[in-house]
């Protein structure tokens, strides 16, 4: 195996992490209800599997979301942009992203439609609480699919549209929770990608992975 043959595949690998990372912004970060309405704010974003903390920096608009930290010893940031139905991932440490597109609108809920078949949902009301200083909606969300039931308790801020700033899994233990919230206007090129980067070719990405093993 040649040098460059290593280097690629630790960007592959790279890129598999920011993959997973940029998933899990795009469809943990807020309930599917408050992605279109949430209203402006800067935080930190939070998570903890199984004893582990990250954190991330996260700015929302009503269209947009981006989160950057860092993940075993490299800096990623990720892009979602709805109204542009793409998400951006980026590698600071190599100077390189990928994007893929993502569906929106009423393509989003049609594609969840076919996901949720043979899914049954029950969600209870709790009670009215403050979280980060924010009145919120606290709601148990309980799924049952092929057998398997799970069981997610919600925080939905009131004053940012509903957006969820914590969620925790009754079944796992994982929590998910913003803090240090901060509402008011986010810098329109947060949103943007930044200049000096080299998009990835994935299809001759994986390919060249799939050669090597």
């Amino acid at each position: 195996m040649t040098a460059n043959d290593k280097n690629s595949g630790c960007i592959y690998r790279r890129w598999l992490r920011s993959f997973a990372l940029s998933c899990a912004v795009l469809f943990s970060a807020c309930g599917l209800h408050a992605q279109f309405s949430a209203k402006p704010f800067a935080a930190e974003m939070i998570k903890t599997v199984r004893n582990k903390t990250t954190t991330a920096k996260v700015n929302v608009t009503a269209t947009a979301m981006r989160s950057e930290g860092v993940q075993d010893g490299h800096k990623y940031i990720s892009i979602v942009r709805y109204d542009r139905k793409i998400m951006w991932s980026l590698m600071p440490d190599t100077r390189m992203y990928f994007e893929m597109p993502i569906p929106a609108g009423a393509e989003m809920a049609e594609g969840m439609k076919e996901m949720m078949k043979g899914v049954q949902t029950k969600r209870e009301s709790l009670a009215s609480e403050s979280m980060s200083g924010l009145l919120c909606e606290k709601s148990r969300m309980t799924v049952t699919w092929q057998g398997i039931t799970s069981t997610t308790v919600e925080w939905a801020a009131k004053d940012l549209g509903g957006f969820v700033i914590k969620r925790q899994d009754e079944t796992t233990g994982e929590i998910t929770e913003y803090k240090n919230i901060q509402p008011g206007p986010q810098d329109p090129s947060l949103f943007e990608l930044p200049s000096g980067y080299k998009k990835m070719d994935m299809g001759a990405m994986t390919g060249r992975q799939n050669a090597d093993e």
